[in-house]
């Protein structure tokens, strides 16, 4: 009888494990749910065999055994053999399958413990999109990114890269494959009958495989609802076999505001700022993903939050430096005016500083403050460079630190700095790219097109490294034929239209007039950079057409946009240099010249801008027949790094009419392409 209770009770114990190790994570049941019982089934084994061995459970309960009569035991006897088989090879089953268990899950752990820890958050999906929900889905990401990229021992991807890759409807392995990750997390935020519940998934990618997965119901508490989703990368962690300490713990857990509610909008303010990656495609030359959160109104809604975080907790340190750092991104978009918001940037940044004066969000934005609003490189160097002094992990201020090397033209300085980040970050598409873009300033063309490769293989979705990849080409072969290969790679690989000034730019190059007009008459408004712009593409094809009205008209329509934008930024170099080329464009010689040379005056120590803005001056000079101008300050920019040489001179139908000139052909003897 004994042997049967025991056997039985195992078998038992056995599968209540093993319900309990499936329905801990649906059923949102505590942490460690399945070891308490196992526990409790661990101490009920001995206590039921001792219990079986002196009690009986009849239909009149539970009554001491008795001894049993002779004829009894001869039956009891007959019906043990029978038993003690049974028993034997349902114990040694049940046994072997504890055994299986544990090894496999032995193995499992260990697997998991020597894989790469590199992970992916998935953006969340919310499946009641029409709810009232106390957080988006975006928000819920951002906890959770923000949460792993705490642990130092993870390899976390960017919010950015990561959305990137999943707006392509791959699947979540597709996703991680290209991201290069051994686990992703996925989930979904849905709102029941009576509660908000968020399903985490959390995925071995080699076994495509859920090795942990569960139910977080947030209830209506903004304390509750913080702390159960802070406690989600702390879960991830534990299933990855990761033993974090009680330091790593209070980190992940710390909130940077007392105020929930004032957390919970913060939060949503970084989930839109994250879209930008941290400034880093604000900074990169090309990335049409500046435009999308321009057109967006991703700047106000950030702002938005922000004032309601700000609201909510008026000594916020960390929201009015995000605030900072969001106007100055805005402006540098050319979507806020330096006249809205130029003011407020800094007392946002001084009133961070007098609530935490070691706050390094409020030197990041000073460095942002001064690099975008007042393009004062040396300041913006300097808060940068004791940003990262202050926070050794901040590692964004490198990358900033190499652009404004690369703004002086400290090209060695700046290159150095963009490999050592890099180096930690080795699958970022922008970083390598942008290295690319240092040396095609650099004239070092096969340089450029190789980390334009690395960038286009890591990233193939993202518009960018195309762009600047078919810049290279250009610059060193003036090879029309090997760019738009390359471009109709990008449009197959990214069909939201970003290529499309391309397309009409290398129409231009081959002399495709007709068809680059009629591509700029039927494109939409979104394909060009501004209104001004499409003003000003079409005056060129008219000027090329042999038809000087219509040029003309262009022209004037060109430099009126151009007169708007600076009465609200007088300051900003690109702005003046198209009036001075739309100026130059109507023979107005005098407002041109004075247009293309304050513009060089106001780009300051900015050498990469400066070159382009002389750049800028050569053209005026063209339009204006001063060709041996041009010529002399073209020859400068082949001498120095910029962002022109002899192949796009040669091909590009602006410069025409120095391309026969005596000193044009001087130069072509005296300069190699790289």
């Amino acid at each position: 009888k004994t042997d049967r209770v025991i056997v039985i009770y195992a078998a038992t114990a056995f599968a209540i494990l093993q319900l309990a190790d499936i329905l801990e994570g649906a059923l949102s049941l505590p942490t460690g749910t399945t070891t308490f019982i196992t526990i409790i089934l661990t101490i009920g084994f001995p206590v039921v065999g001792v219990f079986s061995w002196f009690f009986d459970i009849t239909s009149g309960g539970i009554k001491k055994t008795r001894p049993a009569g002779e004829r009894k035991k001869q039956k009891i006897e007959a019906q043990l053999r029978t038993w003690k088989g049974t028993t034997m090879v349902s114990f040694v089953v049940i046994i072997a399958l504890l055994l299986f268990n544990v090894i496999s899950n032995r193995i499992a752990a260990n697997e998991i413990r020597r894989t790469e820890k590199s992970i992916a958050v998935i953006p969340f999906e919310n499946l009641s999109p029409d709810a009232d929900l106390p957080i988006t889905s975006d928000g819920i990401t951002s906890i959770i990114t923000t949460g792993l990229s705490k642990i130092e021992e993870l390899t976390v991807r960017s919010r950015i890269s990561v959305s990137e890759c999943a707006a392509k409807n791959r699947s979540v392995f597709e996703i991680a494959r290209k991201l290069k990750v051994f686990f992703v997390v996925t989930g979904e935020l849905v709102k029941g009958k009576n509660q908000v519940l968020v399903n985490v998934n959390l995925i071995r990618v080699k076994k495509e495989k859920v090795i942990w997965a569960k139910n977080f119901a947030l209830g209506q508490d903004d304390d509750i609802i913080i702390g159960k989703l802070t406690e989600i990368p702390i879960q991830i962690a534990k299933n990855l076999e990761m033993a974090l300490t009680p330091e790593v713990k209070s980190r992940i857990n710390k909130r940077p505001t007392k105020s929930n509610a004032a957390y919970l909008n913060y939060i949503e303010g970084t989930a839109v700022q994250d879209l930008a990656t941290d400034a880093f495609s604000y900074l990169s030359k090309g990335d049409s993903l500046l435009y999308d959160l321009s057109s967006n109104r991703s700047f106000e809604k950030a702002i938005s939050f922000y004032d309601k975080a700000i609201m909510e907790d008026s000594t916020f340190a960390l929201a009015y430096a995000k605030r900072a750092i969001t106007r100055a991104w805005g402006y540098n978009a050319d979507h806020f005016t330096a006249s809205d918001h130029l003011d407020k940037c800094r007392e946002d940044i001084e009133r961070a500083l007098r609530i935490d004066i070691n706050l390094t969000e409020a030197k990041v934005a000073y460095g942002f403050y001064y690099y975008y609003f007042l393009r004062d490189y040396d300041k913006a160097l300097e808060y940068f460079r004791e940003a990262s002094i202050a926070d050794p992990k901040y590692w964004q201020c490198k990358f900033y630190m190499a652009l404004v090397f690369r703004a002086h033209g400290e090209w060695e300085e700046s290159q150095k700095l963009m490999r050592e980040v890099v180096k930690s970050n080795p699958l970022n598409a922008l970083f390598l790219t942008n290295i690319g873009l240092s040396y095609n300033f650099l004239h070092k063309y096969d340089s450029a097109i190789y980390y334009h490769d690395r960038a286009i293989q890591i990233m193939p979705e993202r518009p960018a490294s195309y762009q600047n990849k078919i810049e290279s080409l250009i610059l060193r072969d003036g090879n029309t034929r090997a760019a738009e290969i390359v471009l109709d790679t990008a449009e197959v690989k990214n069909r939201s239209g970003y290529f499309y000034i391309d397309r009409i730019l290398l129409d231009l190059y081959n002399g495709r007039f007709d068809d680059a007009l009629l591509k700029t008459t039927i494109g939409n408004p979104s394909d060009f950079f501004s209104q001004g712009e499409r003003y000003m593409v079409f005056a060129e094809i008219y000027r090329y057409l042999k038809n000087p009205d219509l040029s003309r008209n262009y022209y004037q329509s060109a430099l009126d946009f151009f007169d708007r934008k600076l009465v609200d930024d007088p300051g900003n170099p690109r702005i003046l240099s198209r009036k001075g080329i739309a100026a130059a464009g109507l023979n107005n010689r005098l407002k041109a010249i004075e247009s293309g040379q304050k513009a060089i005056e106001l780009s300051g120590s900015n050498v990469k801008n400066k070159t382009d803005r002389i750049k800028d001056l050569a053209q005026i000079y063209v339009l204006l027949g001063e060709n041996k101008k041009s010529m002399e300050l073209l020859e400068e920019l082949l001498k120095n790094p910029s962002s022109i040489s002899l192949r796009l001179i040669q091909l590009d139908p602006v410069w025409k009419p120095i391309q026969e000139m005596p000193e044009f052909k001087k130069l072509i003897s005296l300069y190699s392409v790289n």
